[in-house]
């Protein structure tokens, strides 16, 4: 059964914690997305966009969501990317 654990305003933060839980390999979903984008009025009578996993991996979202990756991101091939100065 899938349970919220998050709720968002925006459909930016909300596939940002979407993605980070997907690229840990948990399956998680978001619930009226696209009704919130319809209108921002939906965003206040639906209770905003709903971040959802399985309620057995609720702990581990948690956790991965609450984790500082920074330090992962790997900066010293930037000019593969023509992101370097």
């Amino acid at each position: 059964m899938l349970k919220t654990i998050l709720t968002f305003d925006n459909i930016v933060d909300a596939h940002l914690a979407l993605g980070k839980l997907q690229s840990e390999g948990l399956e998680a979903f978001l619930q009226d997305e696209h009704l919130v984008q319809t209108d921002w009025l939906y965003n206040i009578a639906v209770g905003g966009i709903k971040l959802q996993v399985d309620e057995h991996d609720i702990k581990r979202a948690q956790d991965i969501l609450a984790r500082d990756d920074s330090e992962r991101i790997d900066v010293d091939n930037l000019d593969d990317y023509g992101l370097s100065d």
